[in-house]
């Protein structure tokens, strides 16, 4: 029997994880641990045994936790009735057909996180079964008690794979990950990718790379394919409120013609039909449609193909001009000596706000801002380019694993 999960030291077999649940005479209802192992057990008993289950970050204060209603019940054991499986096989039968409600928080990024309650068939509807993905290695990059992280759990654990966990490991600790367990997937961030960066060397174990959580561009995906070139780069629309929904192989993505009337597209706003949702008293709709927040350009309107622009909520009012923040991001990132950049407000009693950038420069590069404002002085509109510019040597990241914008 192989390895379920490679937690840093931590090896769990599959046999043993088999064993551990048919051990089990309780679960926790709403558990908050920082080993990942203890998560998957717990969460996946919870399914096997269909008893609803609220998934928590491990890092929650004491506050989020009350202010979720959630204080009392965290970490509290409930008895159920033990089950036995023979097989791994036999263990995913059961789990396929679970009626377990799972609550999942949204990230909370723009606002109060929302409270979202999914079925193991809204979780598990972008999932692939198939004899190609059997003996796969997974590097696990995402937060497990998140929507991505889900996706991918049940993806390796359908086909019966091995998952690494390289969460909020450093440059150094993925590189050694992927070369000492040959790893063959990764899905991650677009900023965890550009952890990666610059290349150094060739990685030929990894054959498929998704992106997902954040507007993603093709200079990254070409320095990522420079680092990995047996790969299929693959970008995913995804959220916590309707799971997996689009998939592209660039930046252009297309709703099929079958799930047509499951979206909209409102003053560039896209809209996803209530049927499509998990359920929540948290989501406002509008005639039956979710306004996401994320903000469209179409490039072929007549057969639905468009490519994604920025968050609503993160447009900056700059002296009555409306200005994309990823836009300014993107123009900043296509100089090689970039590695991340964020860019954002702060307010001013004249222009409304002034735009700000933080960067982050490739290791062993040194450049000034003049050098910066030259050149994006030829590339975008002088409102567009930052007054004040700031070099950091890291950013902050959200739970999630994005930028955690200001």
């Amino acid at each position: 029997m192989h390895a379920f999960l490679i937690n840093r030291e931590q090896i769990i077999q599959y046999d043993e994880l088999l064993k551990d649940i048919n051990n089990s005479s309780f679960y926790n209802y709403a558990l908050k641990s920082n080993n990942l192992y203890s998560f998957f057990l717990n969460f996946i008993i919870a399914i096997a045994t269909e008893n609803d289950i609220i998934l928590l970050d491990s890092d929650l204060s004491t506050s989020e936790l009350i202010n979720s209603g959630l204080g009392e019940n965290v970490n509290t054991e409930k008895r159920i009735k033990p089950l036995y499986f023979e097989t791994i096989d036999e263990l995913l039968a059961k789990i396929i057909l679970s009626k377990s409600a799972i609550t999942i928080f949204t990230s909370g990024t723009t606002g109060q996180p929302k409270k979202i309650i999914h079925s193991i068939s809204t979780l598990t509807k972008a999932v692939r079964k198939s004899d190609s993905n059997i003996g796969q290695i997974w590097g696990f990059a995402y937060n497990p008690t998140h929507i991505a992280g889900l996706q991918v759990l049940f993806q390796a654990f359908s086909n019966q794979n091995t998952l690494v966990n390289i969460f909020n490991s450093s440059r150094r600790e993925v590189y050694e990950a992927i070369e000492k367990y040959s790893i063959t997937n990764i899905s991650a961030t677009p900023t965890f990718y550009r952890l990666l960066l610059p290349f150094e060397k060739e990685f030929l174990t990894l054959k498929r790379i998704t992106f997902g959580g954040e507007k993603s561009d093709e200079k990254l995906h070409e320095n990522i394919m420079k680092i990995f070139p047996n790969a299929k780069i693959n970008n995913i629309y995804a959220s916590t409120e309707a799971g997996s929904l689009l998939v592209s192989k660039g930046e252009f993505f297309k709703i099929p013609m079958e799930f047509k009337d499951k979206f909209k597209i409102e003053n560039q706003e896209l809209l996803i039909c209530k049927s499509l949702l998990g359920q929540s008293e948290d989501l406002l709709l509008e005639d039956g449609y979710y306004k996401t927040g994320d903000l469209i350009e179409f490039v072929d309107e007549t057969n639905i193909f468009f490519r994604f622009l920025s968050r609503k909520n993160e447009l900056i009012n700059v002296g009555g001009y409306k200005v994309n923040p990823s836009e300014v991001e993107q123009a900043i990132l296509n100089m090689l000596e970039v590695q991340e950049v964020m860019v954002y407000g702060k307010p001013n009693s004249v222009l409304g706000n002034i735009l700000c950038a933080e960067i982050k420069l490739m290791d062993g590069v040194s450049i000034d801002e003049s050098k910066i404002r030259s050149y994006l002085s030829e590339n975008i509109q002088d409102f567009k380019i930052p007054r004040r510019i700031k070099f950091v040597e890291s950013f902050l990241l959200t739970r999630t694993g994005k930028l955690k914008r200001l």
